[in-house]
């Protein structure tokens, strides 16, 4: 497993904006990429400042069929782990992705483009996906607004975030191509985080309540709702 704590010149430490539903900071303790499509050297991973808003980017992720090739070339993926640490008493999750490249699919074929996401901890996953029927020749964007309830554990101040992206082409017999899209030379995936506070059902005076745990000035809040 290639890790690439060096690599994101944005790695460390990111200030949020003023929230009182996200933290007042996350920090990217490590990233490690892994598979066919993400040989060593050839990703990048981007954070901007509010530790909401994620990109890769990979410059050898291509995928081809027909003569002369070979079955590591019918379907690539790249696994990419980021490990988070942000204030106690939060969680988040995926809000929304984009997976922008190039393909070029003739008549006969097909092509597929997936992503996976999920935490370490947590057996749900969220998964997006475009097919590419043939003929297909251009760029394509896999926009998805998510909105699934799978979010980062409770309890703790860390979390990792799992992303498996995969593409392939059938049948292999047809040349075919998906890869980098021809203006920035990479294929891109985005993905946009949201954050809210954790909650608890505990036993509280007779009747169950929901709890809202926050953390200020290194003291722990509750706040007790009906």
């Amino acid at each position: 497993m290639l890790l690439l704590g060096l690599l994101t010149p944005l790695l460390g430490l990111a200030a949020a904006a003023p929230n009182p539903n996200s933290p007042s900071k996350v920090k990217i303790h490590g990233v490690s990429l892994l598979g066919s499509g993400c040989p060593a050297g050839s990703a990048d991973i981007q954070v901007d400042a509010t530790g909401t808003l994620f990109e890769a980017t990979f410059s050898q992720y291509e995928v081809q069929t027909g003569p002369g090739t070979k079955a590591i070339d019918w379907r690539k993926n790249c696994k990419l782990t980021l490990n988070m640490e942000f204030d106690s008493g939060f969680q988040f999750s995926i809000l929304d992705t984009d997976m922008i490249g190039f393909a070029e699919i003739p008549k006969g074929a097909n092509g597929q483009c997936s992503n996976v996401f999920s935490f370490t901890g947590n057996p749900q996953t969220v998964t997006s996906s475009i097919g590419l029927p043939g003929h297909y020749s251009g760029n394509f964007d896999l926009h998805s607004g998510v909105g699934i309830e799978s979010w980062s554990p409770c309890g703790g101040s860390t979390a990792i975030l799992n992303m498996n992206t995969a593409c392939a082409i059938t049948p292999t017999h047809l040349p075919a191509l998906i890869a980098v899209d021809h203006i920035s030379g990479k294929l891109r995936v985005k993905f946009a985080v949201q954050w809210r506070r954790c909650h608890y059902n505990l036993w509280f005076s007779g009747s169950w309540r929901s709890l809202e745990i926050g953390v200020l000035a290194n003291r722990v809040f509750m706040f007790a709702h009906g």
